[in-house]
């Protein structure tokens, strides 16, 4: 897994570098003036501080005196702004969609229309499985369907027809036994006034009770027949649906048979060939989509500074691109988090191209110093501040550091402090800036002039937490 490179030195390195380098350039600075001038011996010194050497003579007199001559120190002008690293990473360019295409039904494969490295559009058929039997099963289930629906009409039709034949046998019965009660009842009367005689009223009685068996009877033939009708017609539809749903499948196997490309996009990898079976979830081919990103990975502490939107760029080939985080950073992974970025639609790097990923991190915004300017005791830290010509101790609160710069609180912007003071210095020294390094210029102003008219000199930024943004 890559990791972020810092473009940096270690800070404790760093410190020790200019604290060198500033009392060579004082030794330099007192030799020039101090000729003639007699030496002595100043034991005081800052306890802890970041400088070593504290204590000792200079060759022109006590550095650490409170008296005497103007102590020769160099001087930064310190601005307000923030304290940003630069920090880069590898980036690797990869489709945005990535897709090993399976098999949705198991076969052989008689044809591949499309290899490796052809452009397909969605729904295009990739691979062709046989499909000879799939056919086959596809008209039958199509001949089931049909004969569902035969029967189903036909019973239809039987039903539309028999039931109103019953219902006109039912009104017909209703009015023979009509007809037969009056016959029983004119038969009764007769009989009462002698009109007719007892065997012909018991004929009368017969001919009603036939008349009342036949209507019952009838009655009942309608009643079963509209009932069996619902049941029997229920059943064939549920037939009907069933072998639709057959031929429905059938004809979803048949299509199945095509493995076709899900979304539009280049075929990477085609892993199978004509006559190989392949099971259901076999991976037949790989398709990669025609848009791009750049997948890299950075620290956690980093990764919750790249929001969504987040500018970045990536370097290939001699060329700078300008990218954008994509999503959200996830849980770390080894100690780092996977990021994403999304890249312009004409961005001509081929998939696999491994960049370089940099971006830009605010730490903190305050006062910025060189770290050469910070002392420390056992307590707390400070810098010395110059104010008419005196060197005043300044307790401050260091927010960040990063590189050769820190930001920090406890000071007003413009403040002039000194940087690597020399071993001794005291609080109230009588100091002469012989060097002003004017490199802390204020975001966006040119850069201090010294002295002698010519820039001063600016050592590359370093630190642990990457090159120093400062202006």
């Amino acid at each position: 897994m890559n990791r972020p490179r810092r473009i940096a030195f270690g800070a404790p390195a760093l410190r020790s570098f200019l604290a060198l380098l500033g009392a060579a350039a004082l030794a330099l600075a007192l030799a020039g003036c101090g000729h003639g001038q007699s030496g002595g011996s100043q034991p005081s010194s800052q306890p802890g501080s970041r400088q070593s050497g504290a204590g000792r003579p200079g060759p022109g007199g006590a550095p650490g005196s409170a008296s005497g001559a103007a102590i020769p120190v160099m001087a930064d002008m310190v601005p307000e702004g923030p304290l940003t690293v630069v920090s880069d990473t590898a980036g690797t360019v990869n489709p945005v969609t990535h897709s090993n295409v399976a098999a949705q039904l198991a076969g052989t494969v008689a044809k591949i229309n499309h290899l490796a490295g052809d452009w397909v559009k969605a729904g295009e058929t990739v691979i062709q499985l046989d499909d000879s039997q799939l056919r086959i099963s596809a008209k039958i289930a199509r001949s089931a369907l049909d004969n569902a629906k035969i029967i189903l009409s036909t019973s239809e039709d039987t039903t539309s027809q028999a039931n109103p034949m019953l219902a006109l046998q039912v009104q017909s019965d209703e009015a023979a036994l009509a007809a037969a009660q009056k016959n029983f009842d004119s038969a009764k009367a007769l009989f009462a006034v002698g009109g007719a005689t007892s065997s012909q009223v018991d004929s009368a009685q017969s001919q009603l009770q036939l008349a009342q068996a036949n209507l019952a009877t009838a009655r009942t033939n309608l009643d079963q027949n509209q009932k069996a009708d619902v049941q029997t017609l229920a059943q064939l539809r549920i037939a009907v649906d069933q072998a639709d749903n057959q031929l429905k499948q059938a004809e979803l196997n048949l299509q199945y048979a095509q493995v076709k490309a899900p979304f539009a996009g280049q075929i990477s990898v085609v892993n199978v060939n004509p006559g190989e079976y392949v099971g259901v979830a076999t991976s037949t081919f790989v398709l990669v989509s025609a848009d791009k990103e750049v997948d890299f990975n950075v620290p956690p502490t980093d990764a919750m500074h790249l929001v969504v939107g987040t500018r970045l760029s990536f370097d290939y080939g001699g060329k700078s691109f300008q990218i954008a985080v994509r999503q959200l950073p996830s849980a770390p992974v080894n100690g780092m988090v996977p990021m994403v970025a999304s890249v312009p639609l004409s961005f001509p790097i081929s998939y696999g191209a491994v960049g370089t990923v940099g971006y830009s991190l605010t730490l903190a915004r305050g006062i910025l110093i060189p770290i050469a300017s910070l002392q420390t005791t056992e307590d707390r830290n400070y810098v010395f501040v110059i104010k008419e010509g005196k060197a005043i101790m300044q307790t401050i609160t260091i927010i960040a550091e990063s590189g050769i710069t820190a930001a920090v609180s406890g000071l007003e912007p413009g403040s002039q402090v000194t940087v690597s003071p020399p071993p001794g210095l005291l609080n109230g020294s009588v100091v002469q800036v012989v060097q002003a390094i004017g490199s802390n210029t204020a975001p966006g102003s040119p850069a201090q002039q010294p002295a002698g008219g010519a820039p001063a000199s600016q050592p590359s930024s370093s630190g642990q937490s990457g090159q120093s943004g400062r202006p």
